[in-house]
């Protein structure tokens, strides 16, 4: 990332810091020095879709980095992200609760996948309940919800799902984030209550 860039991102996020939102940074569009110049600034929260690159840089940065796990979510998987990994913000796999519950420390975001497409990932709006009563059974930590419609979608069905989320959002007072909004429509989303914003490519623009 170039000078240029990188001084506006970190204007967009310290705009974002005033407005009470939080970020996490999604690294797998930058090289090890970007993401080093990012903490450099003060961000701790960097998020990972990919487990060989998490594993890698969990153990090469700094240990009070928070990362994030927001790839899809495979059983053999479950100990290289839950030792690797604070948050897993895509968890929709319920059959996986007895694995997570060997790792206390692991946190998750439910997805939810609020187009109800049948080629999304997330758990179906009808289904949040049973799923949240699974969790519980399992004593596995979750502190809210994760959405992200299709890149596709107009503006209107962003706002029409965003305030669903936020209403769903909203019915779980336990729960304190909100992951909603990325590079495409981070605006948007935080006009609908978003917690945090997943940011990556959009930090790459020099406009």
């Amino acid at each position: 990332m170039d000078n240029e860039a990188y001084e506006n991102s970190i204007n967009l996020l310290r705009n974002l810091d005033f407005s009470g939102v939080d970020v996490c940074l999604i690294s797998k569009y930058w090289d090890d020095t970007d993401i080093m110049n990012f903490y450099d600034s003060g961000y701790r929260k960097f998020g990972e879709s990919r487990i060989n690159e998490l594993i890698r840089r969990t153990e090469k940065f700094p240990k009070d980095i928070e990362w994030h796990f927001i790839g899809n979510i495979r059983s053999r998987d479950i100990g290289k992200i839950c030792r690797h990994a604070k948050i897993i913000q895509s968890f929709d796999r319920p059959d996986l609760l007895p694995k997570l519950e060997k790792y206390p420390d692991i946190e998750i975001l439910i997805q939810i996948n609020i187009s109800g497409h049948e080629n999304r990932n997330g758990i179906l709006v009808e289904n949040i309940e049973s799923v949240i009563e699974k969790i519980e059974m399992h004593e596995v930590k979750c502190n809210g919800f994760m959405v992200h419609p299709p890149m596709d979608s107009s503006i209107e069905q962003k706002k029409h799902w965003f305030k669903q989320m936020n209403l769903i959002f909203n019915k779980y007072p336990k729960y304190t984030v909100l992951s909603m909004g990325t590079s495409h429509d981070f605006k948007l989303a935080n006009e609908f209550g978003a917690t945090l914003n997943r940011l990556g490519r959009r930090l790459l623009d020099k406009t």
